[in-house]
């Protein structure tokens, strides 16, 4: 079962003027890692939420990443038990072979590219991600070897009058590194190719409010945002 391609990346950016003047919208990230309160999520709302995207190489390279967790893949054969009339024996046999495929003593992220102008990074081999647990600890991913023998969609895009050759491919890396997903972590990102001055890697972090209970009380502490530096410098 190839769970990527039934259910496409879901990254929705909202441009809508009342956003700048609107309260801040609530980090929900916590809740779609865990599953607590949004058991009737959908995986496209899964996705929204824990989807993280960067952009490197002075923009001509787009990353976005998304970690499977056990709650995600429940909506996910929930959503197919729904579409597709099965049982819950079937349900939950499409479930264990996701678990085993995605989250059983592994943590695995579907990652996604965009590469403009530079073809020494339009395959997927020329990526390697690093997980990043709460520790700072780094674990390198490895990509399944089917997405590897899989070819980048190449098209070409306009940009300042110019019509440019752009990339566009994905993947699943998994380690075989648990981590508690709920204590924060990154990505490690580091393509073959960046062109002087910037940065050879990107990180991406997902960090959100920590729970701790203070006085019987759930409290949500927030975490220091972790910085990394944009330029290689002159």
């Amino acid at each position: 079962m190839k769970l990527k391609s039934s259910l496409p990346l879901v990254c929705l950016i909202a441009t809508s003027s009342c956003a700048f003047f609107g309260p801040k919208p609530e980090d929900r990230t916590l809740e779609f890692i865990t599953g607590k309160g949004v058991e009737k999520a959908t995986p496209s709302e899964f996705e929204k939420v824990l989807t993280r995207s960067s952009s490197m190489s002075g923009g001509n390279y787009i990353v976005s990443a998304f970690p499977y967790t056990d709650s995600y893949l429940k909506a996910v054969a929930r959503h197919q038990r729904q579409h597709r009339g099965l049982t819950p024996l079937e349900e939950k046999q499409v479930l264990e072979k996701l678990q085993k495929q995605y989250t059983e003593n592994k943590t695995c992220f579907q990652f996604r590219y965009e590469v403009l102008r530079y073809d020494q990074s339009s395959r997927l081999e020329n990526w390697k991600l690093s997980l990043i647990n709460s520790k700072d600890e780094e674990f390198p991913l490895t990509w399944q070897e089917e997405d590897l023998e899989r070819p980048p969609v190449m098209t070409r895009v306009m940009r300042s009058g110019d019509r440019l050759e752009q990339w566009l491919g994905d993947g699943v890396a998994c380690t075989f590194a648990k981590t508690k997903l709920n204590s924060g972590f990154g990505l490690k990102v580091r393509p073959n190719y960046v062109q002087f001055p910037f940065d050879s890697i990107a990180k991406i972090y997902w960090e959100f409010p920590e729970i701790k209970v203070v006085d019987g009380k759930e409290v949500k502490v927030e975490k220091k945002k972790k910085s990394y530096k944009a330029y290689r410098g002159w």
